[in-house]
């Protein structure tokens, strides 16, 4: 602001000097002052433009998240991601902490070129390095129905991943981030196919091919999306596949359902809680088959209030006994919203783990959380 003041005091002084000098001055010397005028009052607009050209227009984009969380049982860490990692050996000591590091940092992008619009993002949080380290989430270019860079993988059905306060989410759904190059074909007003290929989550040397069948209208949408590749272990390469059913309505007025179905084998690195692709059991190694439910119920009362509840279930069929048979998670939640941006929530969390020699271990997490928008 100091230096746009400093030029609008300026502009006085060469009107001033150009009609001074307008009977003597030739040609060109006109021409260079109007030319310096024309950079002041350019200096002096309320637009601020990021970038390489006045083409580009940039939003900045993010939230402030605090999180208040107290473990009755052991230290789950900074999510719920600890349920995958509890045994009877387990802590059995309660635990309170507080973190800001899902905070979040968003650039978007788009510039009028000779190929059309070009939109780009580049977004990243803290939770990198086990917590409090910058790391990238997003970072991709889009033009057209073209999307190259790093973004959900197109297996995960990101537009009915249920709401939570804890941001690992309930286990049994697809949740991963995956560099690749997609194409997105509009199937009429109401529906619409993506394919990508893809760099593979977990142990492998070949891309993975995915596919995506969106429609939704009036209140309600479904998503089937199918994966395909390979993963490599202990110098063998599997043919690993995936299949994922989603979808989500309007049950009554501010009563929603979403839910997620997701059966594969060799996918275990694309669900939530993640685990081998490949076990060897008896010599023998062949990829897990996974096997995940996910459904999420939510009631607005008015703008101000609501409520959720999440439900999610998750098994693998090849386990030894220290290995993850089943995973089950229940999140409750209460949110407020004091304005439009702002959100104030409480949450519940339970989870249970069934190991592969059949011991059950479980553990509950409350969490408070404050989260503003900008």
């Amino acid at each position: 602001m100091k230096h746009t003041t400093r030029w609008l005091a300026l502009l006085p002084v060469a009107s001033l000097a150009l009609a001074g000098q307008a009977a003597a001055a030739t040609d060109a010397e006109l021409a260079d002052l109007r030319q310096r005028i024309e950079l002041l009052e350019s200096a002096s607009s309320s637009n601020l433009n990021f970038g390489l050209s006045s083409d580009t227009q940039v939003t900045i984009y993010g939230y402030v998240k605090a999180d208040f969380i107290y473990d009755a049982d052991t230290d789950l860490g900074t999510t719920s991601f600890g349920f995958g990692g509890l045994t009877a050996a387990s802590p059995n000591d309660s635990n309170f902490r507080a973190q800001a590091i899902q905070s979040r940092l968003g650039f978007r992008s788009v510039t009028q070129t000779d190929i059309g619009e070009v939109r780009t993002q580049i977004e990243g949080d803290f939770f990198g390095g086990g917590g409090g380290t910058f790391r990238l989430r997003h970072a991709n270019i889009s033009v057209g129905n073209f999307l190259i860079g790093q973004t959900w993988t197109n297996f995960m059905p990101i537009a009915y991943y249920p709401g939570t306060l804890d941001f690992q989410g309930p286990a049994g759904i697809p949740f991963a981030r995956q560099t690749q190059a997609r194409y997105t074909h509009p199937l009429g007003s109401n529906a619409s196919l993506a394919v990508s290929i893809e760099n593979g989550a977990g142990t492998t040397n070949d891309p993975v091919f995915t596919a995506a069948l969106d429609y939704g209208m009036g209140g309600y949408g479904v998503r089937l999306a199918a994966l395909g590749g390979s993963v490599n272990f202990a110098g063998q390469s599997f043919d690993r596949w995936g299949v994922n059913l989603s979808g989500g309505a309007d049950l009554w007025q501010g009563g929603a359902i979403n839910a997620s179905y997701t059966i594969g084998e060799g996918i275990a690195s694309y669900m939530v809680s993640g685990g081998a692709d490949v076990r060897t059991i008896g010599g023998v190694s062949d990829l897990v088959e996974s096997e995940g439910v996910t459904i999420g119920l939510t009631h607005d009362f008015s703008e101000q209030w609501g409520l959720g509840l999440v439900y999610g279930y998750r098994e693998d069929d090849r386990f030894a006994a220290a290995d993850t048979q089943s995973l089950e998670t229940v999140h409750a939640s209460a949110f407020w919203h004091p304005t439009e941006r702002m959100t104030v929530g409480l949450e519940a969390i339970y989870g249970e783990r069934t190991l592969g020699d059949n011991t059950t271990v479980d553990a509950t997490r409350f969490q408070s959380s404050v989260q503003f928008n900008f």
